[in-house]
């Protein structure tokens, strides 16, 4: 298995332990630490065949990644994560760009059930 998954989190623990978990499961993983490092890698890498995109990050936020990525029309399937209590004001703006609350996992992540919304996409 050789397929590639973006990290974006703009917190390094976080970030480190998803890449650690992915890459002993066997997947090649490109970690960033926030939301303009995720454009420019998007915008460099042809293959990425999934991302794990935080919603709530310092200025550039998991929102403006999913426009961004509309616009660039990248067809990159994304698991959204998201620790932030106020949600609800994400989730209109998410359905605009056409996902819902089952594109989103909860902080603190429970491995598992990140792994099982992977396969939902990938091999």
């Amino acid at each position: 298995m050789n397929n590639r998954i973006l990290v974006v989190d703009d917190e390094e623990e976080i970030a480190k332990l998803l890449e650690e978990f992915l890459n002993k499961k066997g997947y090649q993983v490109i970690t960033v630490l926030g939301g303009q490092e995720a454009i420019e890698t998007i915008k460099r890498q042809e293959c990425i065949d999934l991302m794990i995109l935080d919603l709530k990050m310092p200025a550039v936020n998991g929102l403006d990644v999913l426009q961004e990525l509309r616009r660039l029309n990248k067809q990159i399937p994304v698991i959204i994560l998201s620790g932030s209590l106020d949600l609800q004001n994400f989730i209109d703006e998410l359905k605009k760009l056409n996902y819902n609350e089952k594109d989103i996992l909860y902080k603190p992540i429970d491995l598992f059930e990140l792994l099982k919304a992977i396969k939902n996409y990938l091999p």
